[in-house]
């Protein structure tokens, strides 16, 4: 008898504590937004993946085979480990040369590519494979079959008229399937030695030319996978072949997806979140309620300036993508002229008309910017409410637009048609790769037309506001 009625008071204390709670949550009614599901790749871990690798054999390559007295031959280097570092990422690799098509090469073979007769042709011009550089055929194979990795080495000098119409097609139509599939592009531009020709520089009567002076010039290396594999490709690289500070490579992911996660699933947002001003506020506290809703619970004062809210940069960006241009924020705000939880009933929520009320710093698409910042009551200030009311603000932030810092980061390595000529007769040591920014804008535009709005994080703030 008097276990039962012990039992009966600890459930009665337990109900107690678990209303008391509920009631101090504090909140109105309304539903956490859900995130849209941020778009990966279907997981292939347990699939022997195949490799396929593409060398580009158009005559121009050929001067990267030479080495150049006092400069440092990283293409032969690169591809004299590129077998290697093709087995750490598949089960199996194959080998493939392009110019006007695709023609298989041998394992045994390989060697061959860092050789000058690699890119020589004995037979007739039609039939030859290097007088031209039909870069959309590993594309659309890439596009055929999606649970590989694509490696393509290329100079990626290509005309204006190849960047128009038809052909541009050939090549935005594939990679349009390859992002829908979640899968991504990864471009390693490495700074090489070059003792050799580079062919059709297009000069401004509308013929091409040929330069022989160069010393130096940019090969790329072009990856098509998943996110994993492509930055096995980049590690491997960098910590075999990029090492030295004179060694010159740059790198840009292009995804429709450059948002990494939505930081509520995991739980990421914390009290470091928040300024300090909340943190030293008057009865702080912060907990999860419906299980992932982060909220800032605390007594602030009406003349208090707005509230600063941070997300690192590394929890939301992949990493070498194009970044976020653009973030929305939607707002809910909410009042009840009650400001002791144990008297607000439902009916005394009042929802706030208002939608402006912070502002975001704007995007993160530099390689420096290290934070978005929120501006919390900056469009509709604290001291402009009525104090001694409770608040509870709904804030979801949202990435909007998708960035373009591929093109920054390449920007100096490229010519443009109409300046090709000019450059050329500059004498450069160094040269650079024809209409490379046209060619990161054309594939920026593919990423950004598959991209779509993603809430990266949901929270609130349950405040009174005090004179």
């Amino acid at each position: 008898m008097n276990s039962n009625i012990f039992k009966y008071f600890v459930l009665i204390y337990f109900l107690a504590i678990s209303l008391v709670e509920a009631k101090d949550e504090c909140t109105p009614e309304f539903e956490i937004t859900k995130s849209n599901s941020i778009a990966q790749s279907t997981n292939t871990d347990d699939i022997e993946k195949s490799v396929f690798i593409y060398f580009d054999q158009s005559l121009s390559m050929q001067g990267y085979t030479k080495n150049q007295p006092g400069q440092n031959n990283l293409y032969v280097n690169v591809i004299d480990d590129l077998q290697q570092i093709a087995e750490n990422v598949g089960s199996k690799t194959y080998y493939h040369s392009f110019g006007k098509s695709i023609v298989p090469i041998k394992e045994n073979k390989i060697s061959q590519v860092i050789k000058p007769s690699f890119y020589e042709c004995t037979s007739s011009a039609s039939d030859c494979n290097n007088q031209e550089s039909k870069i959309h055929l590993p594309f659309k194979m890439a596009k055929a079959n999606p649970d590989g990795t694509y490696i393509i080495v290329t100079d990626l000098f290509l005309s204006s008229k190849q960047l128009v119409g038809g052909t541009l097609s050939q090549l935005t139509k594939p990679l349009k399937s390859i992002l829908k599939k979640g899968k991504s592009v990864g471009i390693i531009g490495v700074m090489s030695s070059f003792n050799g020709t580079i062919y059709d520089i297009p000069t401004m009567e509308g013929g091409t030319v040929s330069y022989t002076e160069a010393q130096k010039r940019p090969f790329y290396i072009i990856v098509i996978g998943d996110q994993k594999e492509i930055n096995q490709v980049k590690k491997n690289l960098e910590e075999q072949h990029f090492t030295d500070a004179e060694d010159s490579y740059k790198y840009t992911l292009i995804t429709s997806t450059p948002i990494l996660q939505n930081l509520n699933e995991k739980k990421l947002i914390s009290e470091d979140n928040i300024s300090s001003k909340v943190l030293k506020a008057e009865n702080f506290k912060f907990d999860y309620i419906k299980e992932t809703l982060p909220v800032y619970k605390f007594d602030i004062r009406n003349k208090s300036k707005s509230i600063k809210f941070s997300i690192n940069k590394d929890n939301i960006i992949v990493k070498g993508s194009n970044g976020v241009s653009k973030f929305r924020i939607e707002n809910t705000l909410w009042s009840s002229k009650e400001n002791r939880c144990s008297k607000i009933n439902e009916d005394d929520w009042k929802k706030d008309r208002r939608i402006e009320i912070s502002k975001t710093s704007g995007g993160l698409t530099d390689s420096n910017e290290k934070k978005l910042d929120i501006s919390m009551f900056s469009s509709l200030p604290l001291e402009k409410m009525f104090w001694g009311r409770k608040y509870f603000y709904l804030i979801d932030i949202y990435a909007e637009k998708p960035g373009n810092a591929s093109e920054e980061t390449f920007k100096e390595w490229s010519v443009r048609d109409s300046d090709a000529e000019e450059f050329k007769d500059g004498n450069p040591v160094e040269f650079k790769t024809l209409n490379l920014t046209k060619i990161m804008k054309i594939l920026n535009s593919v990423a950004n037309n598959e991209f779509q709005p993603t809430l990266i994080a949901s929270l609130a703030l349950n405040f009174n506001l005090l004179k």
